[in-house]
């Protein structure tokens, strides 16, 4: 199976904000915090923050991906610049990751 396009990705992740937002009723005040963060940064936001969403970024994807989902939402992504800076062919893994900072464990 081929690899997913950018443009998908960042579709399919759009996809999974919206229906978490509706699933858990947030309200319109309620902002996504999204970032581009490592397996260690990714597992102490899970531990600390619910719903998570999280997608891991393909290194060929990974400057593009960021920038449609930050232009879809609005907003700035922490981590785009360094990330896309660290990518190569032993980069650790990087993912996009999305959380709202009041809905705490």
């Amino acid at each position: 199976m081929a690899a997913k396009s950018a443009e998908a990705q960042a579709r399919d992740f759009l996809y999974e904000l919206t229906n978490c937002a509706s699933e858990y009723g947030f309200a319109k005040d309620e902002l996504w915090n999204v970032s581009i963060v490592a397996d260690k940064q990714k597992a102490a936001i899970e531990k600390k923050y619910y719903p998570v969403i999280s997608a891991l970024l393909a290194p060929d994807v990974l400057a593009t991906v960021p920038g449609l989902v930050a232009t879809r939402l609005n907003t700035v992504i922490a981590g785009a610049e360094q990330s896309v800076l660290k990518a190569g062919p032993k980069a650790e893994p990087q993912y996009l990751v999305a959380y709202v900072a009041t809905r705490k464990m």
